[in-house]
């Protein structure tokens, strides 16, 4: 396989993965919204934040308020990690791809693409439209997700799609999970508090593991939170399981050679297994998660010039 095609088919998959987590917490930020009468700013500026956006969104709203957060983060064009964005980019990618995608993947690609209407931010709908939008957003990602694995031949490609999914979805749950602890508590005193809980069960809802903990746990605790998100290796959205399934989608692109996107994985699996929960917490969890994202860069970089770049690459 080509190089080019390989990265095609990666970012194809980020696309579609970041445009569903993104309705995943648009979707938690509005029902905690719902659930708490909190200032505008407290409550939407995190949206932002998550992905480092704070800068472009200032160039073209005034403030955080709910409508122009969601319009950032669904509607606009011009945000690059907007839902709309996500979808465009990955319906032009999916038309490069047309020999190696199935004519129901591509199709499905070509209908998610249209779900998101052309909104200003001064007619943005209220909660129960976009909540709709969220869910349609989220099981057409699972539709599509559920036609490549049951007709894509599971060669190089179908591991560069799963690849690329896997690290989306382990970059976005860190970015959640580092937002809700630094960011969303309206105040110190609300720490330990149902405050906190509600805060807690909202970051679990947006990554579908709160039925999943309860059944674990039964009670919220930050530990056993913190524990889920990042350590486990059963829950699908876990980040310790997304790295670990990473890492074996490389072994198979790679058959027997070890390659150094293969080592950079192992070795984080490695540390993740090392560290304790509470030990994250008592160093501080902003910190570790922001040691997490330059290493997970890192790998992203290092999967480009290892199977994609022509000057580095000995992928064909």
């Amino acid at each position: 396989m080509l190089g080019r095609v390989a990265d095609n088919i990666y970012w194809l998959s980020r696309n579609i993965e970041r445009a569903s987590n993104t309705a995943r917490f648009v979707e938690a930020s509005c029902y905690l919204n719902l659930d708490f009468q909190i200032d505008n700013r407290e409550q939407w500026t995190p949206l932002i934040e998550i992905n480092e956006d704070m800068d472009a969104f200032s160039a073209y709203y005034d403030e955080p308020s709910r409508d122009h957060v969601l319009h950032w983060l669904i509607y606009n064009e011009e945000s690059p990690n907007s839902i709309r964005s996500c979808l465009h980019r990955a319906r032009m990618i999916a038309s490069t791809l047309r020999e190696v995608l199935s004519i129901e993947v591509f199709q499905q690609i070509s209908n998610v693409s249209q779900l998101i209407p052309e909104v200003t931010h001064h007619a943005v709908p209220p909660h129960h439209v976009i909540f709709s939008l969220c869910e349609q957003i989220k099981k057409a990602d699972m539709l599509i997700t559920g036609i490549m694995s049951k007709n894509m031949e599971r060669g190089i490609g179908y591991n560069f799609w799963r690849l690329g999914e896997y690290l989306e979805r382990a970059d976005k749950t860190s970015r959640l999970l580092n937002v809700n602890y630094f960011y969303l508590l309206p105040d110190v005193v609300d720490v330990g508090t149902s405050v906190e809980d509600v805060q807690w069960s909202a970051l679990l809802q947006s990554i579908d593991a709160r039925e999943t903990y309860y059944r674990r746990y039964s009670i919220i605790d930050a530990e056993h939170v913190i524990e889920m998100i990042i350590h486990d290796s059963r829950f699908p959205r876990a980040i310790f399981f997304c790295l670990s399934s990473a890492k074996r989608c490389v072994l198979e692109i790679t058959g027997t050679t070890i390659s150094q996107p293969y080592l950079e994985l192992d070795q984080l699996c490695s540390e993740l297994v090392e560290v304790k929960s509470a030990d994250i917490i008592e160093t501080g969890l902003h910190e570790f998660i922001d040691k997490l994202q330059i290493k997970m860069n890192a790998i992203n970089l290092s999967i480009y010039t290892s199977f994609c770049d022509v000057r580095t690459s000995s992928f064909t």
